[in-house]
């Protein structure tokens, strides 16, 4: 055998070689890709559901009826008052925070979701802990406003906003969303984001209701406010 006859058959067989290796690694790499999704699912959802609050507890509880495309928007879940559900007990998704429990029966409890303009959660940029107020436009359910936000206060598109905890309603650190956008009006003082809702109320079939067990304390001890 000639030397370039070998040489061309050990091209070849190189060639050959480094495809399969690409092959392998390509297939390593969507491995890769699955599991840190699927990790990314499980980290999220193991958040809502075991918790990292002691002081908060989740009762799983199904959506039977929802308006998310009108301007006074509400869904219903199958979980009331039988099932130790009270007004004023939020509620999120395994994704990100729904409402908050406006009204109770035996059976059931109705919620007045983010995407309704009378309910303003307390929301802060989780990167840097500046604090605004979330609301919704009543036009697209995807979005909503994160307002009044210091006009120092510093943000990137793509951070995330979480709860700040300092209402009565959430824990902190519960996911809303991820900034789109951001703008600020001429004769305002503090900028506003756009966020892209991580809850996608279009398909929400499933919810988690929390209770704070420690809601009476803190009411007992806000109500006398500064006084001893």
């Amino acid at each position: 055998m000639s030397s370039s006859v070998r040489s061309y058959l050990n091209l070849k067989t190189t060639n050959e070689d480094l495809m399969q290796r690409i092959e392998v690694l390509e297939e390593e790499n969507q491995a890769y890709k699955e599991n840190l999704e699927n990790l990314a699912d499980r980290l999220q959802l193991d958040t809502i559901n075991i918790g990292l609050h002691p002081s908060y507890q989740y009762i799983h509880a199904g959506v039977v009826e929802k308006q998310i495309f009108e301007v006074n928007n509400y869904i219903t879940l199958n979980k009331g008052s039988n099932d130790s559900i009270k007004e004023d007990m939020a509620v999120v998704s395994a994704k990100g925070i729904v409402g908050v429990i406006m009204k109770v029966m035996p059976h059931f409890s109705r919620i007045i979701p983010v995407i309704n303009p009378e309910f303003h959660p307390a929301c802060m940029i989780k990167r840097t802990h500046f604090l605004g107020t979330l609301s919704w436009d009543g036009k697209d359910p995807r979005y909503a406003t994160l307002s009044r936000l210091p006009g120092h206060a510093s943000y990137i598109i793509g951070d995330t906003i979480v709860t700040s905890g300092y209402s009565a309603f959430f824990p902190p650190g519960a996911f809303v969303g991820v900034v789109e956008d951001a703008y600020k009006q001429k004769t305002e003082e503090y900028n506003s984001l756009k966020i892209r809702l991580f809850t996608d109320f279009s398909t929400l079939t499933e919810v988690f209701i929390i209770r704070y067990l420690l809601q009476d304390e803190r009411n007992e001890i806000q109500k006398g406010g500064n006084q001893e």
